[in-house]
């Protein structure tokens, strides 16, 4: 016997039960909601005609007021929907207005009509002695000429309701459709930002490579070949991702240092100073590369003795703080505060991730040096 379970009926109850559940449920909000309006000014009509009967006849109930006058509210609640969907179908805008009005005067009399018929009948039920005097045809015409203005202005009400979430509407869709471009442009931005970076480094790397070649130091050049692979894996490993944890992060650095301690041997010491517990906390993909190379390239390199690198990672209240410290000759004098490429690529990806809410600013080290000081909100990126 087959085990395959046979596809359901699409007009079996199970497959059209959510269907149905779905319609039911926006029909009973569809006219819920005119409902609990409409039964505002029902219940205010219905305490005026209690407080002015009971000046008369002292009898007169709260529940005969609600019987007379309430009802007739209810029409005007029953009908809201439809006058809704009709302003949809025949708007009353510029080059179709004309064919729209005999709609809307037609919605408009029928409706009023049921109002006045319903309370004129509610009336009989709850007051028969006050429709002894005159025929009920009489009492329905006098009716409806008398609230004919103020029925007027209901329907007009409804209608400008209606136009009011339909302009509401249009606004949050153009809204939502102007925050979803610029947030597609800012994601280009970034992976235009990101992609600078790749081509950067693995130039400067494979100048290292060619160095060492020249060198005749194959089994170097080798080690270089398979760390800058590493590199490369990881660096398409997180491709289309702006964020990933610091562990990633650090990860990827040590690879690279790996490949510059071949270049300076014992020229460059490491020093590492981080928080365990910041270790899953978002930063952005290729951060820290362009800081430890601009503290390679400008403050190891530039010493004649062998210097150090630092990598620091803390936390400061909310904020996220990283620092790449070298102890090189410093900032120089005419020294551009943009900075170069890598410099430049990681102000323009924090702005982009961040607005206002980051900081990125090289100073002058304590120890002597440059430090470099990244500042981020602190998150933490969900482990898989």
């Amino acid at each position: 016997m087959s085990s395959h379970a046979l596809p359901a009926d699409p007009a079996s109850p199970r497959a059209t039960g959510g269907a149905v559940t779905a319609w039911g449920k926006e029909q009973v909000w569809r006219l819920g909601v005119p409902v609990l309006l409409w039964s505002i000014p029902g219940l205010i009509s219905a305490s005026q005609m209690y407080v002015m009967w009971q000046l008369k006849e002292p009898d007169f109930s709260f529940g005969t007021a609600m019987l007379w006058s309430y009802p007739g509210w209810m029409v005007w609640a029953c009908a809201t929907p439809g006058i809704l969907d009709l302003r949809q179908r025949w708007l009353l805008e510029s080059g179709g207005w004309w064919k729209s009005v005999p709609v809307h005067l037609t919605a408009f009399l029928l409706t009023h009509a049921a109002c006045q018929t319903v309370v004129v009948l509610c009336g009989l039920a709850a007051r028969p002695v006050y429709f002894t005097e005159e025929p009920l045809e009489h009492l329905w015409g006098y009716s409806l000429a008398k609230s004919v203005h103020l029925a007027l202005i209901y329907y007009g009400v409804i209608l400008a309701v209606g136009y009011a979430l339909e302009y509401h509407r249009r606004f949050r869709e153009g809204e939502l459709a102007q925050a979803n471009l610029q947030a597609q442009l800012a994601h280009a931005q970034l992976d235009a930002l990101k992609m600078q970076l790749h081509p950067h480094f693995l130039f400067n790397t494979l100048n290292a490579i060619a160095v060492l070649v020249r060198k005749q130091d194959t089994a170097d050049a080798v080690r270089m070949i398979t760390g800058v692979g590493e590199l490369l894996r990881l660096a398409l490993h997180n491709t289309g991702r702006q964020t990933v944890p610091l562990r990633q992060e650090l990860d990827f650095i040590e690879r690279y240092l790996a490949l510059e301690q071949m270049r300076f041997q014992d020229r460059m010491q490491v020093h590492r100073d981080l928080d365990p517990s910041l270790l899953d906390a978002a930063v952005p993909n290729l951060l820290l590369q362009p800081l430890v190379e601009n503290a390679i390239k400008h403050g190891i390199s530039a010493r004649a003795a062998a210097g150090k690198l630092e990598l620091r990672a803390s936390r400061r209240g909310e904020w996220l703080r990283l620092e790449v410290c070298d102890d090189g000759p410093g900032l120089r004098a005419d020294w551009d505060e943009g900075g170069g490429i890598g410099l430049a690529n990681v102000r323009a990806r924090l702005a982009q991730l961040y607005g206002e809410r980051q900081v990125l600013r090289l100073e002058p080290h304590p120890e002597g040096g440059v430090r470099a000081v990244v500042e981020l909100p602190l998150a933490m990126e969900e482990r898989p």
